[in-house]
Protein backbone atom coordinates (compact mmCIF):
# COMPACT_ATOMS: atom_id res chain seq x y z
CA UNK A 1 0.00 0.00 0.00
CA UNK A 2 0.85 4.07 -0.77
CA UNK A 3 1.53 5.75 1.98
CA UNK A 4 -0.41 9.22 2.45
CA UNK A 5 2.58 11.10 1.71
CA UNK A 6 4.01 9.32 -1.44
CA UNK A 7 0.37 10.16 -3.01
CA UNK A 8 0.19 14.20 -1.74
CA UNK A 9 3.93 14.20 -3.56
CA UNK A 10 2.77 12.68 -6.73
CA UNK A 11 -0.35 14.71 -6.78
CA UNK A 12 2.09 17.97 -6.67
CA UNK A 13 4.30 16.79 -8.90
CA UNK A 14 1.13 16.54 -11.43
CA UNK A 15 -0.14 20.04 -10.70
CA UNK A 16 2.26 22.10 -12.22
CA UNK A 17 2.48 19.68 -15.40
CA UNK A 18 -1.15 20.29 -15.18
CA UNK A 19 -1.30 23.88 -15.14
CA UNK A 20 1.75 24.12 -17.75
CA UNK A 21 -0.49 22.36 -20.36
CA UNK A 22 -3.67 24.49 -19.13
CA UNK A 23 -1.20 27.92 -19.71
CA UNK A 24 -0.01 26.92 -23.02
CA UNK A 25 -3.79 26.12 -24.31
CA UNK A 26 -5.12 29.07 -23.17
CA UNK A 27 -2.00 30.94 -25.11
CA UNK A 28 -2.88 28.92 -28.40
CA UNK A 29 -6.54 30.27 -27.69
CA UNK A 30 -6.10 33.69 -27.10
CA UNK A 31 -3.09 33.56 -30.24
CA UNK A 32 -5.12 32.63 -33.01
CA UNK A 33 -7.95 34.74 -31.41
CA UNK A 34 -5.67 37.77 -31.81
CA UNK A 35 -4.86 36.38 -35.26
CA UNK A 36 -8.45 36.34 -36.63
CA UNK A 37 -9.89 39.82 -34.95
CA UNK A 38 -6.18 42.11 -35.47
CA UNK A 39 -5.79 40.14 -39.59
CA UNK A 40 -6.16 43.64 -40.85
CA UNK A 41 -2.72 45.38 -39.32
CA UNK A 42 -0.82 41.96 -38.56
CA UNK A 43 -0.95 41.17 -42.64
CA UNK A 44 0.41 44.15 -43.88
CA UNK A 45 3.30 43.31 -41.02
CA UNK A 46 3.85 40.01 -41.66
CA UNK A 47 3.93 40.86 -45.45
CA UNK A 48 6.23 43.86 -44.84
CA UNK A 49 8.56 41.24 -43.02
CA UNK A 50 8.85 38.82 -45.96
CA UNK A 51 9.36 41.55 -48.81
CA UNK A 52 12.26 42.58 -46.76
CA UNK A 53 13.93 39.50 -46.06
CA UNK A 54 13.26 38.89 -49.72
CA UNK A 55 15.00 41.81 -50.90
CA UNK A 56 18.02 42.04 -48.21
CA UNK A 57 20.69 40.21 -50.81
CA UNK A 58 19.92 43.19 -53.03
CA UNK A 59 19.99 45.74 -50.57
CA UNK A 60 23.53 44.08 -49.41
CA UNK A 61 24.89 44.37 -53.41
CA UNK A 62 23.83 47.75 -53.38
CA UNK A 63 25.42 48.45 -50.52
CA UNK A 64 28.22 47.26 -51.50
CA UNK A 65 28.25 49.52 -54.32
CA UNK A 66 28.62 52.33 -52.44
CA UNK A 67 24.63 52.75 -52.73
CA UNK A 68 23.36 53.83 -49.02
CA UNK A 69 20.49 51.77 -47.19
CA UNK A 70 17.56 54.28 -47.97
CA UNK A 71 18.36 54.57 -51.47
CA UNK A 72 18.53 51.30 -51.91
CA UNK A 73 15.10 50.69 -50.52
CA UNK A 74 13.51 53.21 -52.62
CA UNK A 75 15.18 51.68 -55.60
CA UNK A 76 13.99 48.29 -55.00
CA UNK A 77 10.35 49.41 -54.18
CA UNK A 78 9.74 51.67 -56.73
CA UNK A 79 11.14 48.57 -59.16
CA UNK A 80 9.00 46.69 -58.07
CA UNK A 81 5.97 48.86 -57.83
CA UNK A 82 6.81 49.85 -61.64
CA UNK A 83 7.10 45.59 -62.07
CA UNK A 84 4.08 45.10 -61.05
CA UNK A 85 1.98 48.56 -62.60
CA UNK A 86 3.42 46.91 -65.92
CA UNK A 87 1.88 43.64 -65.22
CA UNK A 88 -1.22 45.12 -64.54
CA UNK A 89 -1.53 47.28 -67.36
CA UNK A 90 -1.05 44.68 -69.83
CA UNK A 91 -3.17 42.30 -67.93
CA UNK A 92 -5.91 44.54 -66.32
CA UNK A 93 -7.66 44.54 -69.82
CA UNK A 94 -7.86 40.66 -70.13
CA UNK A 95 -8.80 40.12 -66.66
CA UNK A 96 -12.35 42.56 -66.61
CA UNK A 97 -12.94 41.11 -70.11
CA UNK A 98 -12.62 37.64 -68.26
CA UNK A 99 -14.54 38.87 -64.97
CA UNK A 100 -17.46 40.13 -67.12
CA UNK A 101 -17.68 36.93 -68.90
CA UNK A 102 -17.54 34.37 -65.93
CA UNK A 103 -20.82 33.00 -65.77
CA UNK A 104 -21.13 32.51 -69.60
CA UNK A 105 -18.08 30.95 -69.40
CA UNK A 106 -19.31 28.58 -66.79
CA UNK A 107 -22.38 28.40 -67.88
CA UNK A 108 -20.74 27.28 -71.76
CA UNK A 109 -18.76 25.27 -69.96
CA UNK A 110 -21.47 23.50 -67.05
CA UNK A 111 -23.51 22.59 -71.28
CA UNK A 112 -20.56 21.54 -72.33
CA UNK A 113 -19.95 18.78 -69.15
CA UNK A 114 -24.09 18.03 -69.18
CA UNK A 115 -23.00 16.91 -73.02
CA UNK A 116 -20.30 14.77 -71.79
CA UNK A 117 -21.86 13.08 -69.42
CA UNK A 118 -25.54 12.96 -70.94
CA UNK A 119 -26.46 9.86 -69.85
CA UNK A 120 -27.12 11.14 -66.11
CA UNK A 121 -29.32 13.80 -66.89
CA UNK A 122 -32.40 11.32 -67.39
CA UNK A 123 -31.74 10.36 -63.87
CA UNK A 124 -31.71 13.78 -62.66
CA UNK A 125 -34.61 14.94 -64.53
CA UNK A 126 -36.76 11.93 -63.32
CA UNK A 127 -35.47 12.98 -59.60
CA UNK A 128 -36.87 16.36 -60.06
CA UNK A 129 -39.97 15.26 -61.46
CA UNK A 130 -40.44 12.85 -57.98
CA UNK A 131 -39.85 15.86 -55.68
CA UNK A 132 -42.03 18.28 -57.70
CA UNK A 133 -45.29 15.57 -57.28
CA UNK A 134 -43.95 14.83 -53.63
CA UNK A 135 -44.06 18.67 -52.60
CA UNK A 136 -47.70 19.00 -50.85
CA UNK A 137 -48.04 22.30 -50.31
CA UNK A 138 -48.98 24.90 -53.41
CA UNK A 139 -46.24 27.11 -54.96
CA UNK A 140 -46.21 30.03 -53.47
CA UNK A 141 -44.76 33.84 -54.40
CA UNK A 142 -40.96 34.35 -52.79
CA UNK A 143 -39.65 37.67 -52.40
CA UNK A 144 -35.60 37.31 -53.30
CA UNK A 145 -32.94 39.41 -52.13
CA UNK A 146 -30.16 39.88 -54.80
CA UNK A 147 -26.79 39.63 -52.79
CA UNK A 148 -24.14 42.73 -53.94
CA UNK A 149 -22.77 41.74 -56.93
CA UNK A 150 -18.61 41.01 -56.71
CA UNK A 151 -17.75 44.71 -58.22
CA UNK A 152 -19.68 46.11 -55.13
CA UNK A 153 -18.13 43.93 -52.83
CA UNK A 154 -14.88 44.97 -53.86
CA UNK A 155 -15.81 48.89 -54.08
CA UNK A 156 -16.98 48.45 -50.86
CA UNK A 157 -13.59 46.63 -49.76
CA UNK A 158 -11.25 48.60 -51.86
CA UNK A 159 -10.52 51.39 -49.18
CA UNK A 160 -9.49 48.66 -46.40
CA UNK A 161 -7.38 47.26 -49.12
CA UNK A 162 -5.73 50.22 -50.10
CA UNK A 163 -5.14 51.11 -46.06
CA UNK A 164 -3.15 47.62 -46.04
CA UNK A 165 -1.22 47.92 -48.92
CA UNK A 166 -0.14 51.70 -48.18
CA UNK A 167 0.82 49.92 -44.39
CA UNK A 168 2.80 46.91 -45.87
CA UNK A 169 4.76 49.33 -48.47
CA UNK A 170 6.21 52.11 -45.93
CA UNK A 171 6.98 49.30 -43.20
CA UNK A 172 8.83 47.47 -45.74
CA UNK A 173 10.32 50.16 -46.86
CA UNK A 174 11.50 51.21 -43.22
CA UNK A 175 12.83 47.65 -42.79
CA UNK A 176 14.67 47.83 -45.98
CA UNK A 177 16.50 51.19 -45.01
CA UNK A 178 17.09 51.09 -41.51
CA UNK A 179 19.86 48.03 -42.94
CA UNK A 180 21.70 46.16 -39.98
CA UNK A 181 19.86 48.46 -37.10
CA UNK A 182 18.74 45.11 -35.79
CA UNK A 183 21.64 43.53 -35.38
CA UNK A 184 23.16 46.69 -33.62
CA UNK A 185 20.35 46.76 -31.41
CA UNK A 186 20.76 42.84 -30.63
CA UNK A 187 24.84 43.72 -29.70
CA UNK A 188 23.25 46.22 -27.68
CA UNK A 189 20.98 44.20 -25.01
CA UNK A 190 23.24 40.96 -25.12
CA UNK A 191 24.94 41.17 -21.72
CA UNK A 192 28.21 38.99 -22.30
CA UNK A 193 30.59 38.71 -25.66
CA UNK A 194 29.97 34.98 -25.86
CA UNK A 195 26.13 35.85 -25.79
CA UNK A 196 26.05 38.67 -28.24
CA UNK A 197 28.61 36.09 -31.11
CA UNK A 198 25.43 33.41 -30.67
CA UNK A 199 22.75 36.20 -30.81
CA UNK A 200 24.51 37.69 -34.10
CA UNK A 201 25.08 34.56 -35.57
CA UNK A 202 21.75 33.02 -34.93
CA UNK A 203 20.29 36.00 -36.83
CA UNK A 204 22.45 36.05 -39.41
CA UNK A 205 21.95 32.39 -40.23
CA UNK A 206 17.78 32.65 -39.97
CA UNK A 207 18.18 36.00 -42.18
CA UNK A 208 20.49 34.15 -45.19
CA UNK A 209 18.14 31.07 -45.06
CA UNK A 210 14.53 32.74 -45.04
CA UNK A 211 16.12 35.12 -47.59
CA UNK A 212 17.95 32.77 -50.20
CA UNK A 213 14.56 30.48 -50.00
CA UNK A 214 12.18 33.21 -50.47
CA UNK A 215 14.52 34.87 -53.31
CA UNK A 216 15.12 31.16 -54.84
CA UNK A 217 10.96 30.90 -54.63
CA UNK A 218 10.50 33.88 -56.42
CA UNK A 219 12.65 33.33 -59.20
CA UNK A 220 10.94 29.43 -59.44
CA UNK A 221 7.42 31.08 -59.58
CA UNK A 222 8.47 33.14 -62.01
CA UNK A 223 10.41 30.56 -64.66
CA UNK A 224 7.30 28.94 -63.82
CA UNK A 225 4.55 31.54 -65.09
CA UNK A 226 6.82 31.94 -67.82
CA UNK A 227 6.83 28.51 -69.02
CA UNK A 228 3.07 28.40 -68.35
CA UNK A 229 1.88 31.45 -70.71
CA UNK A 230 4.39 30.11 -73.47
CA UNK A 231 2.79 27.03 -73.36
CA UNK A 232 -0.97 28.12 -73.39
CA UNK A 233 0.38 30.91 -76.32
CA UNK A 234 1.49 27.61 -78.11
CA UNK A 235 -1.45 25.35 -77.54
CA UNK A 236 -3.80 28.35 -78.90
CA UNK A 237 -5.20 29.34 -75.28
CA UNK A 238 -6.52 33.01 -75.16
CA UNK A 239 -4.89 35.77 -72.48
CA UNK A 240 -1.47 33.48 -72.25
CA UNK A 241 -0.38 36.53 -70.23
CA UNK A 242 -3.00 36.58 -67.59
CA UNK A 243 -2.12 32.33 -67.40
CA UNK A 244 1.34 32.88 -67.01
CA UNK A 245 0.87 35.28 -63.87
CA UNK A 246 -1.88 33.37 -62.27
CA UNK A 247 0.90 30.31 -62.44
CA UNK A 248 3.27 32.62 -60.87
CA UNK A 249 0.69 33.66 -58.36
CA UNK A 250 -1.02 30.42 -57.43
CA UNK A 251 2.31 28.42 -57.37
CA UNK A 252 2.71 30.10 -54.19
CA UNK A 253 0.17 28.47 -52.49
CA UNK A 254 0.73 24.71 -52.01
CA UNK A 255 -1.18 21.60 -53.47
CA UNK A 256 -4.51 23.77 -54.15
CA UNK A 257 -3.13 26.28 -56.34
CA UNK A 258 -1.43 24.19 -58.80
CA UNK A 259 -5.34 22.20 -58.66
CA UNK A 260 -6.79 25.46 -59.01
CA UNK A 261 -4.54 26.39 -61.97
CA UNK A 262 -5.30 22.77 -63.50
CA UNK A 263 -9.12 23.44 -63.49
CA UNK A 264 -8.95 26.97 -64.78
CA UNK A 265 -6.86 25.83 -67.70
CA UNK A 266 -9.65 23.03 -68.35
CA UNK A 267 -12.57 25.04 -67.90
CA UNK A 268 -11.20 27.87 -70.24
CA UNK A 269 -10.15 25.39 -72.96
CA UNK A 270 -13.26 23.21 -72.41
CA UNK A 271 -15.03 26.98 -73.58
CA UNK A 272 -12.48 27.65 -76.07
CA UNK A 273 -12.20 24.08 -78.14
CA UNK A 274 -14.50 22.31 -79.81
CA UNK A 275 -13.76 18.74 -78.58
CA UNK A 276 -13.36 17.06 -74.71
CA UNK A 277 -9.61 15.51 -75.55
CA UNK A 278 -8.33 19.21 -76.68
CA UNK A 279 -9.41 20.35 -73.97
CA UNK A 280 -7.80 18.18 -71.62
CA UNK A 281 -4.31 19.20 -73.66
CA UNK A 282 -3.85 22.42 -71.69
CA UNK A 283 -4.89 21.39 -68.15
CA UNK A 284 -2.61 17.72 -68.76
CA UNK A 285 0.53 20.60 -69.68
CA UNK A 286 -0.36 22.51 -66.71
CA UNK A 287 -0.16 20.12 -64.28
CA UNK A 288 3.35 18.37 -65.79
CA UNK A 289 4.63 22.15 -65.61
CA UNK A 290 3.96 22.65 -62.01
CA UNK A 291 4.48 18.36 -61.03
CA UNK A 292 8.00 18.92 -62.55
CA UNK A 293 9.01 22.02 -60.72
CA UNK A 294 7.92 20.85 -57.36
CA UNK A 295 9.43 17.25 -57.76
CA UNK A 296 12.84 18.58 -59.37
CA UNK A 297 13.22 21.85 -59.85
CA UNK A 298 12.23 23.26 -56.44
CA UNK A 299 14.13 19.96 -54.67
CA UNK A 300 17.51 20.64 -56.48
CA UNK A 301 17.78 24.51 -56.03
CA UNK A 302 16.40 24.96 -52.21
CA UNK A 303 17.86 21.67 -50.91
CA UNK A 304 17.33 19.39 -48.25
CA UNK A 305 17.78 20.97 -45.10
CA UNK A 306 15.03 23.46 -46.13
CA UNK A 307 12.74 20.60 -47.09
CA UNK A 308 9.32 21.03 -44.90
CA UNK A 309 7.20 17.75 -43.78
CA UNK A 310 3.84 17.79 -46.25
CA UNK A 311 1.82 16.87 -44.01
CA UNK A 312 2.86 19.87 -41.76
CA UNK A 313 2.43 22.53 -44.76
CA UNK A 314 -0.89 21.45 -45.75
CA UNK A 315 -2.55 21.49 -41.86
CA UNK A 316 -0.29 25.19 -41.73
CA UNK A 317 -2.06 25.48 -45.28
CA UNK A 318 -5.41 24.95 -43.76
CA UNK A 319 -4.63 26.75 -40.61
CA UNK A 320 -3.55 30.55 -42.04
CA UNK A 321 -6.11 29.65 -45.25
CA UNK A 322 -8.83 29.76 -41.59
CA UNK A 323 -7.32 32.54 -40.24
CA UNK A 324 -6.29 34.95 -43.38
CA UNK A 325 -8.27 33.56 -46.45
CA UNK A 326 -6.09 34.14 -49.29
CA UNK A 327 -3.16 36.10 -48.06
CA UNK A 328 -2.95 33.26 -45.42
CA UNK A 329 -2.63 30.74 -48.27
CA UNK A 330 0.11 32.98 -49.71
CA UNK A 331 2.12 33.61 -46.45
CA UNK A 332 1.28 29.86 -44.96
CA UNK A 333 4.61 28.29 -46.24
CA UNK A 334 7.20 31.35 -45.77
CA UNK A 335 5.79 31.34 -42.27
CA UNK A 336 6.66 27.78 -41.32
CA UNK A 337 10.37 27.71 -42.80
CA UNK A 338 10.54 30.55 -40.92
CA UNK A 339 9.64 28.40 -37.70
CA UNK A 340 11.97 25.92 -38.84
CA UNK A 341 14.88 27.98 -39.56
CA UNK A 342 14.40 29.60 -35.99
CA UNK A 343 13.93 26.20 -34.47
CA UNK A 344 17.04 24.78 -36.23
CA UNK A 345 19.14 27.30 -34.80
CA UNK A 346 17.67 28.52 -31.59
CA UNK A 347 18.37 26.00 -28.84
CA UNK A 348 16.37 23.92 -27.17
CA UNK A 349 14.06 23.95 -30.35
CA UNK A 350 15.91 21.42 -32.30
CA UNK A 351 13.54 18.79 -31.66
CA UNK A 352 10.60 20.98 -33.11
CA UNK A 353 12.78 21.96 -36.44
CA UNK A 354 12.86 17.94 -37.00
CA UNK A 355 9.13 17.54 -36.29
CA UNK A 356 8.90 20.18 -39.10
CA UNK A 357 11.50 18.72 -41.77
CA UNK A 358 11.09 16.48 -44.61
CA UNK A 359 12.54 12.86 -44.09
CA UNK A 360 15.85 12.13 -42.89
CA UNK A 361 18.09 9.45 -42.44
CA UNK A 362 17.41 7.93 -39.03
CA UNK A 363 20.06 7.41 -36.68
CA UNK A 364 20.64 2.75 -35.75
CA UNK A 365 18.94 3.04 -32.58
CA UNK A 366 16.48 4.34 -34.26
CA UNK A 367 16.23 2.24 -36.52
CA UNK A 368 16.24 -0.83 -34.42
CA UNK A 369 13.84 0.48 -32.00
CA UNK A 370 11.57 1.37 -35.12
CA UNK A 371 11.92 -2.53 -36.29
CA UNK A 372 10.99 -4.01 -32.89
CA UNK A 373 7.67 -2.09 -33.04
CA UNK A 374 6.83 -2.97 -35.93
CA UNK A 375 7.97 -6.55 -35.39
CA UNK A 376 5.84 -6.68 -32.46
CA UNK A 377 2.63 -5.88 -34.69
CA UNK A 378 3.25 -8.89 -36.70
CA UNK A 379 0.67 -12.24 -35.92
CA UNK A 380 2.58 -14.79 -34.01
CA UNK A 381 1.85 -17.31 -36.17
CA UNK A 382 3.28 -15.55 -39.17
CA UNK A 383 6.26 -14.71 -36.75
CA UNK A 384 6.70 -18.17 -36.24
CA UNK A 385 7.07 -19.30 -40.20
CA UNK A 386 9.18 -16.09 -40.50
CA UNK A 387 11.51 -17.38 -38.06
CA UNK A 388 11.43 -21.03 -39.33
CA UNK A 389 12.25 -19.83 -42.70
CA UNK A 390 15.48 -18.25 -41.56
CA UNK A 391 16.84 -21.00 -39.93
CA UNK A 392 16.23 -22.94 -42.45
CA UNK A 393 18.05 -20.59 -44.61
CA UNK A 394 20.44 -20.80 -42.11
CA UNK A 395 21.05 -24.42 -42.22
CA UNK A 396 20.90 -25.26 -45.68
CA UNK A 397 24.19 -23.90 -47.19
CA UNK A 398 26.03 -25.08 -43.77
CA UNK A 399 24.45 -28.95 -44.30
CA UNK A 400 25.81 -28.69 -48.17
CA UNK A 401 29.03 -27.40 -47.51
CA UNK A 402 29.44 -30.19 -44.70
CA UNK A 403 29.60 -33.47 -46.91
CA UNK A 404 32.42 -35.49 -46.32
CA UNK A 405 34.79 -35.86 -49.09
CA UNK A 406 34.45 -39.57 -51.39
CA UNK A 407 37.22 -40.72 -52.06
CA UNK A 408 37.11 -42.90 -55.04
CA UNK A 409 37.11 -46.90 -54.05
CA UNK A 410 39.68 -49.13 -56.11
CA UNK A 411 38.85 -52.42 -57.49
Amino acid sequence: MTSPSSASTDETKRAPAMHSWALVGIFWIMALSTLTVAQGLIVPIVTAMMLALIFSPVRRALGRLGIPSGVSAALILLTLLGFIGTLGYFVSGAASDRLADAPHMIEDAGDKLKELTGTVQPVMDATEQIEHIAAKEPAKDTVTIREPGFMAGFTDKMPIVTGQIIICLTLAFFLIASGDLFYEKLVQVMPTLKDKRRALAIARAIENQLSVYLLTITLINMGLGVAIGLAMWALGMPDPLLFGLAGFLLNYIPYIGAMAGVGISFIVALVTFDSASAALLPAFIYWGLTSFEGQFVTPVMVGRRLRLNAVVVFVSFALWAWLWSFMGMLLSTPMLLTMKVVSDNVPGMASFGKFLADRDDLSRSDRRILKFIFRRDVPLAKRKVTKEAETAAKDKPASSDSKPDAEPQTA
